[in-house]
């Protein structure tokens, strides 16, 4: 592989960790902003079914947040062995533009396993114990309606 190959090769690579760690960072920040929207704007009429659609919400965007951080250590792997790749001299590459990461999957964690990686799950664990405060201050608020 010629080095200006490589280059541009390892540029496109960069370009889709920067995307995926840059929509990781939109997905938070969706997910803070929608939070608060929903709260400041149905807190005269909250009830069950808002804190249901935001649960779901907040476990939506945090799958989707683990999803592309996932992708990202991918590439991250790709990246890696390309360069080890190139340092090594080799010469017989069959897919030098391939951006196939299935390989990779093996050596890194799952979605699943990325969600409850300490910084995933300390961002969203707040919102949801938040909800759940504030579902368990409705109910005992509205306990004598319910019953």
């Amino acid at each position: 592989m010629d080095d200006e190959f490589f280059i541009k090769y390892l540029e496109l690579i960069q370009k889709i960790i920067e995307r995926m760690a840059r929509n990781s960072f939109q997905i938070k920040a969706w997910t803070a902003t929608l939070f608060a929207a929903i709260i400041v704007l149905t807190y005269s009429i909250i009830n069950i079914l808002i804190f249901i659609v935001l649960i779901f919400t907040i476990c939506m965007f945090w799958a989707l947040d683990s999803y592309y951080l996932r992708q990202e250590k991918l590439f991250r792997e790709l990246y890696n062995a390309k360069v080890k790749e190139f340092n090594e001299n080799a010469k017989n590459v069959n897919q030098p533009y391939s951006m196939r990461v299935d390989s990779y999957k093996k050596d890194e964690d799952s979605t699943l396993r990325i969600m409850f990686s300490i910084s995933e799950f300390l961002y969203y664990i707040a919102f949801l114990i938040t909800i759940i405060v504030f579902l368990i201050v409705y109910l005992t608020i509205n306990w004598q309606i319910l019953v």
